[in-house]
């Protein structure tokens, strides 16, 4: 079964590329800006390293 939502990290950028470390894969994806973008605010998604996008919920 799938966990919702998956894991990452953001491990740099290499020219127009972003580079995502995913859970067992040895080596990033690379990933263009437009990807990178709906990746950071989709909910499919958590970035462990990048603190400036998060999927809290606002208990208000």
């Amino acid at each position: 079964m799938n966990e919702r939502p998956l894991q990452v990290n953001f491990a740099g950028k290499e020219g127009d590329f972003y580079l995502i470390k995913f859970p067992n894969l040895k080596i990033p994806v690379s990933v263009n800006e437009n990807l990178f973008q709906k990746m950071k605010h989709s909910k499919e998604y958590t970035f462990n390293n990048l603190k400036e996008y998060t999927h809290d919920v606002n208990s208000a």
